[in-house]
């Protein structure tokens, strides 16, 4: 994943970009969501599977994944 580019696509989308050094760092509706360059997804502080699902989703469909 290019996280330059996703960078620019969130940020449009009204997410917070907290820092960009190799990994992203995006806050969203209260979740600290890490997106690693192979596209995979790490959120804190969410403890239920569901909400985790809903949050993925909603960042690869506003990247257009």
């Amino acid at each position: 994943m290019d996280l330059d580019q996703a960078e620019r696509v969130l940020s449009s989308k009204g997410y917070d970009i907290l820092s960009n050094p190799g990994v992203m760092l995006v806050v969203r509706k209260g979740a600290e969501i890490t997106i690693y360059p192979g596209g995979r997804l790490l959120m804190h502080p969410v403890k239920e599977r569901e909400q985790a699902e809903r949050l993925a989703k909603q960042v690869y469909q506003d990247l257009g994944r």
